[in-house]
């Protein structure tokens, strides 16, 4: 984008001209850099990638381990597992379809 000897002649002004011309300088080099970037092709957003494979089998497994993990809990009289349960696999089944 910026060539050596652009920053070179840069510096080099500088170095010539003394510190009263710093922003003088300084300008003319952000111009040139800018009109550069002018001239490039806009940038494009990458696309989400398709995920091969679906979804189903995590549903339906999040399903099957739900129930059996709600019945188990109940079944000792602590509902407050089966909760905690339905929990993890919320935040499983978000995490895996936000990746």
């Amino acid at each position: 984008m910026v060539e050596r000897k652009d920053v070179e002649a840069a510096l080099e002004a500088r170095r010539e001209l003394g510190r009263d011309y710093e922003p003088e300088i300084v300008e003319a080099f952000l111009e040139k850099i800018e009109k550069r970037l002018d001239r490039l092709p806009p940038a494009t957003l990458p696309t989400r990638q398709h995920r091969s494979g679906s979804i189903t089998p995590l549903a339906l497994g999040s399903m099957g381990i739900a129930a059996g993990a709600t019945a188990i809990a109940v079944t000792h009289d602590q509902s407050w597992l089966a909760v905690v349960a339905w929990i993890a696999i919320v935040i499983i089944n978000v995490a895996y379809s936000r990746r």
